[in-house]
């Protein structure tokens, strides 16, 4: 009896809460516009994050030795702008070349665009041997005018190793132009801007031009962003809506509930703006998941207040309203409780910024639109007549919602065996294709493979060494320690090997630069590519070198003190899985081989940073979902005052998870950024499935002392239909996000809908099935269960 008593001194309480918010509803009404409209101001002001480095806490030591290491040697994701020519002469004849020069000045002029970082072959230089000594010149002051000196332009390159694959491809059909921004932050509008220019520049000989590289994929992220912001947030309301029409059938039941989806996202979004908090690109889906999560508690309360109103026709609104939330407080409060446990785990455990702000802001969003559901939502019924709704008349059983619901628990309480059995089933499938998840991610997969960007990404890794970048920070303690034959020699034998691994076409360093040099003053001798064995002689060739050329031609190898030395390494494909073997074999050798008294290197550059990020989803994932498991299965035994409670809540969403396990495990789909947060989201969304079923349940056999069967037999045309609605919302507001143009957002949003789906089938389900076949004590009268003790005890 005490489970009882309390729970008539929380409805007392809970009744003078809602008189006194219906006391007052044009203050509550008032207040709850007016959090909007604070919010809702400081939204224009929010700011994209499209880097690869928002993935990785600041501090994180892989991101601050790549900060530390651009701002010695200045590299920063460059735009990389390709030029293809089809002709015999490839990018080698007097039209291509000028297009070249031309293009290069005009990208020079573009705002954002770092003048003195654009490479090209407009402004590189040749090394030569003469009489006198070393001789630096530009291949070509002016673009040649005949074929002849765009022949003699060929060679010269051609001749040079070091640029081969590197600026221009191998074959001659093609050529770079590297442009690095001196804000990466603005990417999005130098993005745009080379766009603009490649599409008004003339070409001819069957030349093409591309833009790529890591700074453009950031570029067009930022354009995915606002095209996908302006073009899924109304259809997702758009879908509630119709949800809510079929549902109810009345306006209020289509209009206040939209006022609470406004609240919702308006407060989510308005205080990660003033907080100064970006937008990253998973940031798209949160309004909405908020859409679809804000009209979960207006559905059941709409629900109940309708069944009300159709029982109690002359009854004054107020009482109508009191009543309905007297009734729906503690499962709708219940509910957004283990909702935000799950979105807590998710910001707890990610370890990535972006998705710890996306559990952060969605758990606010979560409690705002409980505040709005038990405050303005009643506040605003309480002014207005009562209505009733076609969907609830006296004279009308049920519709048709509700008639399939109760279908389905029919069959549920004839086949609880077999329904445990099929759920058993899927569970195995689903611990099997969890084995074959794969960790892997590559930021290209973000756009439509038939994006321009993704055409140029493939046209230039398929013609040149790759624009992926692995750099390697050679530190030596003394000024000039670079001299050193010995020093040099690790670096060369250090690109000998990277060279052997997979996807690994080619490498940058000033050895280079020092075997071209000897070459050239031995009178250009083919053998003679290698490196000088002497210290002074090393010094002599950088002296000769600045006597004819610019000593900052080096200074993405080198720093000022030739103390510290960059290796650049060119990888052909942006996948984890690639970039992995070739970061863990470089660390390998590194330590090893490499590293002595005197000399040591350190990993740099985008892909090292962005194989750290991905390892950390891959390892944060499992984490992720434990936490939100427990956090939930804490937060709804702690409700229902019985851990075997929690446990039971919890079947549900555990087996969504393992069977989009399985589908991922067997489909081949990756475990990345898309598809990686879906868990503990699906965690938080599912249980309310599950939290409304049991809560019903132990309403209906405790308090009204109905039988199981007959307590599985009322849920189902009324919580039943209301949960039936709640899952549309919710699969149908996911849904929307496969119209998304980011890949990723396509799959996350399939994943969890499907995960919602399962969950309410599952909590519609196996969840009465188990509670039929098992009796858990949790379920029984109280009255029973001291009856069953006593009698155990005599």
């Amino acid at each position: 009896m005490a489970s009882q008593n309390t729970t008539r001194s929380h409805n007392t309480k809970a009744e003078h809460f809602f008189r006194l918010v219906t006391a007052w509803p044009k203050t509550v009404m008032f207040i709850a516009f007016a959090l909007i409209i604070s919010c809702a101001v400081f939204i224009p002001g929010i700011v994209k994050d499209t880097r690869s480095d928002a993935f990785m806490p600041p501090d994180h030591p892989a991101l601050v030795y790549q900060h530390k290491s651009e701002e010695i040697f200045g590299l920063k994701d460059p735009m990389v702008i390709a030029i293809t020519s089809d002709s015999p002469n490839g990018v080698f004849t007097p039209q291509s070349l000028a297009l070249v020069d031309r293009l290069t000045q005009q990208i020079k002029n573009i705002n954002n665009i770092d003048a003195d970082r654009v490479t090209s072959l407009s402004t590189e230089n040749d090394i030569i041997g003469t009489e006198d000594g070393m001789q630096v010149e530009a291949f070509f002051e002016q673009p040649p005018a005949t074929q002849q000196q765009a022949d003699m332009v060929r060679a010269a390159v051609m001749d040079f190793p070091l640029y081969l694959g590197s600026l221009v491809a191998r074959d001659g059909s093609a050529t770079l132009i590297v442009a690095e921004l001196i804000d990466q932050n603005d990417a999005q509008s130098v993005y745009q801007e080379l766009l603009t220019l490649v599409d008004s520049t003339e070409t001819q000989n069957g030349e093409k031009i591309y833009v790529a590289g890591e700074g453009a994929v950031s570029g067009y992220m930022g354009a995915y962003i606002d095209a996908d912001a302006t073009r899924l947030n109304p259809i997702a309301g758009l879908i509630i809506t119709i949800v809510l029409f079929i549902a109810f059938r009345t306006w209020r039941g289509i209009l206040i509930p939209n006022v609470v989806v406004l609240g919702t996202v308006a407060s989510a979004l308005g205080v990660m703006a003033a907080f100064g908090i970006p937008f990253f690109v998973i940031t798209n889906a949160l309004p909405v998941v908020l859409i679809g999560i804000a009209v979960a508690d207006s559905i059941h309360i709409f629900s109940q207040y309708y069944e009300e109103t159709a029982i109690n026709p002359n009854d004054s609104p107020r009482d109508i309203v009191v009543r309905t939330m007297v009734h729906m407080w503690r499962p709708v409060t219940l509910t957004t409780f283990t909702t935000m446990a799950g979105f807590l785990g998710l910001s707890l455990s990610a370890g990535m910024p972006p998705m710890q702000y996306f559990g952060l802001f969605a758990m606010l969003g979560v409690a705002v639109a409980w505040i709005f559901s038990l405050t303005m939502v009643p506040a605003v019924l309480s002014l207005l007549k009562l209505h009733t709704s076609k969907n609830f008349q006296p004279d009308q059983k049920t519709d048709i919602y509700a008639s399939f619901m109760t279908f389905l628990g029919r069959g549920v309480i004839r086949f609880p065996v077999f329904v445990l059995l099929l759920a058993a089933g899927i569970a195995t499938a689903g611990v099997f294709g969890a084995s074959k998840l794969v960790l892997n991610e590559d930021r290209i997969t973000t756009f439509q493979e038939d994006e321009r960007i993704v055409v140029a990404d493939t046209a230039i890794n398929q013609r040149f060494d790759g624009v992926h970048y692995l750099d390697i920070v050679v530190e030596t303690p003394q000024t000039e320690d670079l001299f050193k034959p010995d020093n040099l020699q690790r670096i060369e034998k250090l690109q000998d090997y990277v060279s052997t691994l997979p996807h690994v076409n080619g490498s940058t360093s000033i050895v280079d630069y020092l075997k071209q040099m000897n070459r050239a003053l031995n009178e250009d001798k083919k053998e003679a590519y290698r490196l000088p064995d002497d210290a002074d002689l090393i010094a002599q060739y950088f002296l000769l070198y600045s006597a004819s050329g610019d000593p900052d031609d080096f200074e993405k190898e080198v720093d000022y003190d030739y103390r510290m030395a960059n290796i650049r390494i060119r990888l052909d494909s942006g996948q984890f899985q690639h970039e992995a073997v070739v970061v863990k074999a470089v660390e390998q050798y590194v330590q090893s081989s490499f590293n002595a008294p005197g000399i040591k290197a350190n990993l740099s550059g985008r892909v090292n940073v962005d194989y750290h990020w991905i390892k950390s989803l891959g390892d944060n994932h499992a984490a992720s979902v434990i936490i939100s498991l427990l956090l939930v299965w804490a937060m709804a035994a702690f409700s229902m005052r019985s851990a075997v409670a929690g446990l039971f809540t919890l079947t549900p969403v555990a087996l969504s998870i393992l069977l989009i396990y399985a589908v991922m495990g067997y489909s081949g789909i990756w475990l990345g950024v898309g598809t990686s947060m879906f868990a503990a989201i699906a965690i938080g969304l599912g249980v309310d499935f599950a939290v409304h079923t049991i809560e019903r349940l132990i309403v209906l056999i405790k308090v009204k002392g109905h039988s199981i069967d007959e307590a599985i037999t009322a849920l189902y045309p009324s919580t039943g239909r209301a949960l039936f609605f709640n899952f549309l919302a919710l699969a149908l507001g996911f849904g929307v996000l496969v119209s998304s143009e980011v890949v990723p957002l396509i799959r996350f949003g399939t994943l969890v809908a499907v995960a919602v789906s399962v969950s309410f089938f599952a909590s519609m389900t196996v969840l009465p099935a188990l509670i039929k076949v098992m009796e858990p004590n949790f379920i029984k009268p109280e009255l029973s269960l001291k009856t069953l003790k006593q009698a155990e005890a005599n």
